[in-house]
């Protein structure tokens, strides 16, 4: 697509040039961004509660992101790997008590007066509510995961008008998709829930051929978007009942952005030392750990371990490349193979620090452990 428009560009340079008469029209294909998220058809009937996965229903015949991004994909091999599980569920909704945003410097999160398993069915309402399908849920993790939706705001606010895209080939999806994921933990006090949101984000770009560009499109990762995470978790909470004041009480807190975690060397052993006490690392280590990509399997806050699975990641991913080169640290020859990890976080008073194990609990300083403890450093930094 965006080969196709750089061949009109002279076209729409003439369109901008006709005169101050085009400024009302251009006042509304250029609105202040929002978020615009497109509604997916099968949303009412697909999230019930609760299916292993759901099937993506964006409409794109180009290539888009694959949840196991080993190289490009097809739409045709996106959906194929979308498994229906339709389980259904005739739970009542519970009664939330009251729901307010936490803030530690930079990072947010919920904390909702209701128990994880009455929460955890509000959360899906949520979702549902704004037609938005869930690809995981794992109530005994307490973790959701959306499929890539597509913001079109974005498109909105694109310079082409819709009818100029359509009249060259084009298509008015927009060139970005977002994920989030929901984590929810049994908060410190009784009855309470710690409702942790993290956003991942794609993009459209063109993919350049032997000769140039071959016409076709590819998408890539870009960084995570804290206004998005803030804007979702206000939604939730209006969603949820909170009053207005509490809201704008909850976002005006003061942003207090510090160094929080240094990479450090221990008798020849890679660690990550960060300087919080260990309820604060732990709540950022999970969350770094969600925008990471890492699946989150299983956790033992009583022993500080968190069981993960590399989810942007296979077996073929060690040949070939793939859409989260960033995080796809095994693609170096000399670099392990293995999947399953125990992020493990260790009380040191008052900081904390954070070492990689294996599947089997053993001590892990290869070079992936290594790249690990890199990419939780670069979140927590």
């Amino acid at each position: 697509m965006l080969v196709r428009l750089t061949k009109i560009l002279p076209i729409l340079i003439a369109f901008g040039i006709t005169g101050c008469g085009m400024m009302p029209y251009v006042n509304k294909v250029l609105p202040d961004r929002k978020v615009d998220y497109k509604k997916e058809k099968q949303a009412e009937t697909d999230l019930e509660v609760p299916p292993d996965l759901t099937k993506s229903s964006i409409d794109d015949a180009r290539m888009v992101p694959d949840i196991s991004p080993a190289g490009t994909a097809t739409y045709s091999d996106y959906v194929s790997e979308r498994k229906a599980a339709g389980a259904t569920s005739g739970a009542v909704m519970p009664q939330i008590g009251q729901l307010e945003m936490r803030r530690d410097g930079d990072v947010r999160w919920l904390v909702a007066q209701a128990p994880v398993k009455d929460v955890w069915y509000k959360v899906i309402s949520f979702w549902r509510e704004n037609d938005i399908l869930l690809l995981k849920q794992d109530a005994k993790v307490g973790l959701m995961r959306t499929d890539w939706i597509e913001n079109r705001a974005d498109n909105k606010s694109s310079f082409v008008p819709d009818f100029m895209r359509k009249a060259f080939g084009g298509t008015d999806t927009a060139a970005t998709r977002d994920q989030y994921r929901v984590r929810l933990e049994a908060g410190k006090a009784s009855g309470t829930t710690e409702i942790y949101l993290t956003h991942r984000g794609m993009e459209e770009t063109s993919r350049e051929g032997a000769a140039g560009g071959d016409g076709q499109a590819t998408w890539v990762t870009r960084p995570t978007d804290r206004g998005l995470e803030t804007e979702m978790m206000r939604r939730m909470m209006v969603f949820f009942g909170a009053p207005d004041k509490r809201i704008v009480a909850d976002l005006a807190q003061q942003d207090e952005r510090q160094p929080r975690s240094q990479l450090i060397s221990n008798k020849g052993r890679s660690e990550l030392k960060v300087m919080e006490e260990f309820s604060r690392a732990w709540r950022l280590t999970g969350m770094a750990l969600d925008r990471g990509g890492f699946a989150v399997e299983d956790q033992d806050r009583g022993e500080g371990i968190y069981f993960v699975r590399n989810t942007d990641s296979g077996q073929d991913a060690v040949k070939k490349k793939g859409f989260f080169s960033k995080l796809a640290f095994w693609e170096d020859g000399e670099v392990e193979q293995e999947n399953q990890y125990q992020i493990r976080v260790i009380d040191a008073g008052k900081t904390t620090i954070v070492v990689i194990q294996n599947s089997k609990g053993i001590r892990d300083n290869s070079a992936t452990a290594k790249r690990i403890l890199e990419l939780l450093h670069e979140q927590l930094k």
